[in-house]
């Protein structure tokens, strides 16, 4: 079992580890990989843990665990083989365990758009609409500057958000231009010039 070549992992790395910086580089380069960091887990006498990041990753090419902790510059016993990849991607926020803290989905990580909207649509699907317009809302009033279209886009997709936004598009428009109105100074009901493309994007 140990040298059979596997293309699944899940694994641990934690910040106090003198190797740590290197571990979560290595991390990022491997095909697809999710990450978070862990910092409200307890243990059973009620103590936090200490802070700790789990991972899942999906190589391009299978290998051993043993060469893959040798790429990652852990030890092997922090890895373990995956069988079912969406549960490994759901333990990341603790989806479905209620008796462990929920982290955000929005604090995972990832080097794969395709693998973190993997993740999202794991997590999200049970997500009313209604919230997922608020996380649009907040993030618009969240911004300091004038926001464009693109600027918007970006964060729709990322968050996995592309079905509120489509059905909510127009209250959403009139949102991004009235908090670029009071960002501009401008009225807000003629900002179709908010949307071109010479407004930075912070």
């Amino acid at each position: 079992m140990k040298n059979e070549r596997k293309y699944n992992y899940l694994g641990i790395i934690y910040e106090d580890d003198e190797n740590f910086d290197n571990q979560l580089f290595n991390l990022a380069q491997e095909k697809e990989a999710c990450w978070i960091r862990h910092d409200q887990d307890v243990k059973e006498d009620g103590e936090l843990k200490k802070p700790h990041y789990h991972f899942v990753i999906k190589l391009k090419n299978p290998c051993t665990l043993s060469a893959l902790a040798k790429r990652l510059e852990v030890n092997e016993n922090m890895l373990e083989y995956v069988k079912n990849v969406n549960s490994s991607l759901k333990y990341l926020i603790h989806y479905g365990d209620d008796n462990k803290f929920q982290y955000d989905p929005r604090d995972v990580s990832s080097n794969s758009d395709v693998f973190k909207n993997r993740f999202l649509d794991l997590v999200t699907k049970d997500i009313k609409e209604s919230d997922k317009v608020l996380s649009i809302y907040e993030f618009i009033n969240g911004v300091k500057k004038p926001i464009n279209v693109n600027m918007l886009f970006k964060y729709v997709q990322k968050h996995n958000l592309w079905d509120a936004y489509r059905r909510n598009y127009a209250i959403i428009k009139d949102l991004t231009y009235q908090h670029n109105g009071e960002i501009l100074g401008k009225r807000y009901n003629n900002c179709d010039d908010f949307f071109s493309d010479d407004i930075d994007i912070p």
